[in-house]
């Protein structure tokens, strides 16, 4: 059996103590030290699930001169037109060197919106984790077609799209319609760079939503009372000029996950991502540690994983160690945490 000790992060926050590790789960859990030297000392939080991801984007390179949507829009924008030019071996290249990024900073899971059809999505499933994809696909053109449809989910876990304003309505309602008959989650980008009807988007009963920048205070009401978790990128956002509300959606009282987004602009390092909303809300006037339920228990809520994070006996052991530097645990890992300690996944 291997230790791990120090403060270990549950959901009602930091307790000192340790854990038992043996076959890829925890059997031991206990305050204060070991009974033996542990493997790891530090703060120990369970690995990172990144919430959202695009990450065949890796190897396209940026025009800096470019505006978000002739960056990013379908099907014409930057970062498409580059896809469509790359062949499935160098598809399968840049997602494997984005995927790899994610461990090396302790990201286990990650929810890619995957673009390219049925032949994206297989794609990516073809690639041997860890980490492992949630692949949310969606169809390769702007239309709803039952065949490719049924094709497509063969090959990922549910459908995930651009904006309702790139789609005609018809076809959206009935691409939506088409995952909840197949019990599959249906997730969209909205109001990222201007804001967008929200009855329309609920209409659709997705299962989150991406970003809700340009969003007004009553929509992030209706969001929250419909009970959706949304995810935010704070650094992409950043990157195409966009600030998130992340005060106002607090206040609101949504349900804040955290992703990376686009590889093309960020790294897909979820400490540097957690430490970018931490940030923000201080400088919105909000609690910063609330960055740290976006980045662990918000993420296992969304993939019914809540389990995973008390941290107890019998759980897995997908662990990442930081190290303490005697701060307030929870400063140390919102605004320090590049010191870290192990990044790859404790599992043996």
């Amino acid at each position: 059996m291997r230790y791990v000790a120090g403060h270990i992060l549950g959901p009602d926050g930091f307790r000192e103590g340790h854990l038992g590790i043996e076959r890829g789960a925890i059997v031991e859990t206990g305050d204060g030290d070991p009974p033996q030297r542990p493997v790891l000392r530090g703060i120990i939080t369970p690995s990172f699930i990144n919430c959202h991801t695009h990450v065949a984007d890796a190897d396209v390179r940026l025009d800096l001169s470019l505006p978000l949507e002739e960056l990013v829009a379908p099907p014409h924008g930057l970062k498409h037109r580059q896809l469509g030019s790359m062949d499935e071996d160098s598809q399968r290249a840049s997602m494997r060197r984005a995927m790899d990024m994610m461990l090396r900073s302790g990201t286990s899971r990650f929810i890619d919106f995957r673009e390219g059809g049925e032949r994206g999505s297989a794609a990516l499933r073809s690639l041997r984790g860890p980490p492992s994809p949630v692949i949310m696909g969606r169809p390769a053109g702007l239309s709803y077609d039952e065949e490719e449809v049924e094709r497509l989910l063969r090959s990922c876990d549910g459908i995930g799209v651009s904006a309702v304003s790139d789609w005609r309505p018809r076809d959206l309602e009935a691409l939506a319609e088409h995952a909840r008959q197949a019990g599959r989650p249906f997730a969209l980008h909205v109001s990222e760079a201007r804001r967008e009807d929200i009855e329309a988007v609920l209409s659709l009963q997705p299962s989150f939503l991406v970003h809700m920048c340009s969003a007004s205070d009553a929509d992030m009401r209706r969001v929250a009372d419909e009970g959706l978790s949304t995810v935010v990128c704070p650094r992409s956002n950043l990157f195409m000029g966009l600030v998130p509300p992340l005060a106002r959606m607090a206040e609101a009282g949504m349900e804040l996950a955290l992703g990376t987004d686009n590889f093309m602009n960020c790294d897909g390092d979820m400490r540097a991502e957690m430490e970018c909303m931490a940030r923000l809300l201080r400088s919105q006037q909000a609690d910063a540690s609330l960055a740290l339920s976006a980045a662990f228990l918000s993420p296992r809520k969304l993939l019914n994983l809540q389990s995973e994070l008390p941290m107890a006996k019998g759980g897995p052991a997908d662990l990442v160690a930081f190290e303490h530097q005697g701060s307030d645990p929870i400063c140390d890992l919102l605004f320090r945490s590049g010191n870290v300690r192990r990044t790859a996944l404790i599992r043996q």
